[in-house]
């Protein structure tokens, strides 16, 4: 069991993570419980909800857990998902995502499956979660080393894209890094605040056992643990993007990631984001292209 820390700081805060049965996303969610918030597990299975909502409780004395239903590939469940949401949130993190597809993969709206998923289903979440957002909420996007590596293109937004799984990858991360920033900026002077963080190289082998979580043999533990100077657990991944939800020293519009070699891992630092998803202009248009696409108005 987690020993309680002697911080317990955000005892009063609550915050809504997406993805949040596995991976960064639960790490997230415990190392947020640790300290005394609440949070709630965003998640597509309700069952693999559960079995994260057991486990956080069961490792973290005193563990304050909630689950929401929310599948972030159709813009009905997130109408009805954001609808129940009838507690303060102080902070939303953005982590949901499909990291492989096939090119011919759609949601259930038709739109191209990681983009609809990763950037347009986050969109639209926020968007209708305003009621729910307390005065100075944070709300942090998990972005990707990956977001390099491809171009935003706002009026192709919708249409099939072939290119490389990482390329597809990374397009959905730009998108929403973009979005993020863009909704900085339209919530300046407002007190509420949004930026991005990303968990570095962060992989299994190297992420500590816990129950419903990805089993990872012995040897290949062993033979992962060759790697630790260079990658980083998922728990480690996880701390940039609790420190740009959490930290005094974190403010709106700025990226967070590990500040070690190539941001692959080490201690939460500001990193650069590419010159593209800064870009206001793109920004201003991909905008207006989810708005359309998501049939949501997202009023700031």
């Amino acid at each position: 069991m987690t020993p309680s820390p002697a911080r317990r700081d955000l005892v009063g805060r609550t915050v809504l993570i997406t993805g949040a049965n596995a991976g960064i996303g639960y790490w997230c969610a415990e190392l947020l419980a640790a300290r005394g918030a609440r949070v709630l597990l965003g998640c597509r299975s309700t069952h693999r909800a559960e079995v994260a909502a057991k486990t956080l409780r069961a490792g973290v004395l005193g563990a304050d857990v909630g689950t929401l239903p929310v599948d972030l590939g159709s813009l009905a469940v997130i109408r009805d998902a954001a609808a129940r949401v009838d507690e303060r949130l102080d902070a939303v993190i953005c982590n949901a995502g499909v990291k492989a597809a096939d090119p011919a993969d759609r949601t259930e709206d038709g739109l191209d499956l990681m983009v609809g998923t990763n950037a347009l289903g986050h969109f639209a979440l926020l968007a209708r979660l305003g009621h729910a957002l307390a005065p100075d909420a944070r709300v942090v996007a998990v972005g990707s080393l990956a977001h390099r590596f491809a171009r935003i293109d706002p009026a192709t937004l919708s249409q099939p894209w072939s290119g490389p799984s990482l390329r597809r990858y990374g397009r959905s991360k730009a998108a929403l890094m973009s979005l993020t920033f863009e909704l900085d900026r339209r919530w300046r002077g407002s007190g509420r605040s949004a930026l991005c963080a990303h968990p570095g190289y962060a992989v299994d082998p190297l992420t500590p056992y816990r129950d419903g979580l990805a089993a990872v043999s012995g040897p290949v533990r062993a033979a992962a643990a060759l790697s630790r100077g260079l990658v980083q657990g998922k728990d480690a991944g996880a701390e940039p993007i609790v420190h740009a939800v959490v930290a005094r020293d974190a403010a709106g519009g700025e990226y967070w990631g590990p500040g070690g070699l190539l941001e692959f891992r080490g201690a939460p630092a500001r990193v650069q984001a590419s010159a593209e998803v800064r870009s206001s202009a793109i920004a201003t248009e991909l905008w207006s292209i989810a708005e359309e696409l998501t049939g949501v108005r997202f009023a700031v």
